[in-house]
């Protein structure tokens, strides 16, 4: 199964999907120009080798004056990106769909450095080396 601009159709898995494309797109993406930071607030995410667990604080900021506070007001633990993702957008601590896609990238990396022994460092590559 793949994607090739000649056919005219593609053999999924459980359908055959007919290609009408109107618009190909090429993605873009500027770290520091597109984001935007999430209302609601920011997660630290963090891998529990002992327990192995991925621990993920969700942190709300504040400001007072000059001074921003910030609190880590909720822990989520999991075994998985997917079951930690979906926790956060049920409980609703992601206010937008760009936050909601980068943490699923986010977890999926700390997934696979605790499934692989891996070092992880929240938003930097991992090293597969």
């Amino acid at each position: 199964m793949g994607i090739d601009s000649k056919d005219e159709s593609i053999e999924g898995v459980f359908y055959k999907i007919n290609k009408k494309i109107e618009k190909r797109i090429t993605a873009k993406y500027h770290k520091i120009k597109d984001w935007v930071m999430d209302p609601k607030g920011y997660f630290l995410i963090n891998i529990d080798r002992k327990n192995n667990l991925l621990r993920v604080g969700y942190c709300k900021f504040t400001k007072q004056g000059n001074n921003p506070v910030n609190d880590m007001v909720a822990e989520i633990v999991g075994k998985t990106a997917i079951e930690i993702v979906n926790t956060l957008i049920k409980e609703n601590y992601i206010s937008s769909l760009q936050h909601a896609g980068d943490m699923g990238i986010e977890l999926c990396k700390a997934e696979l450095a605790l499934k692989y022994n891996l070092t992880y460092v929240q938003d930097k590559d991992l090293n597969l080396k």
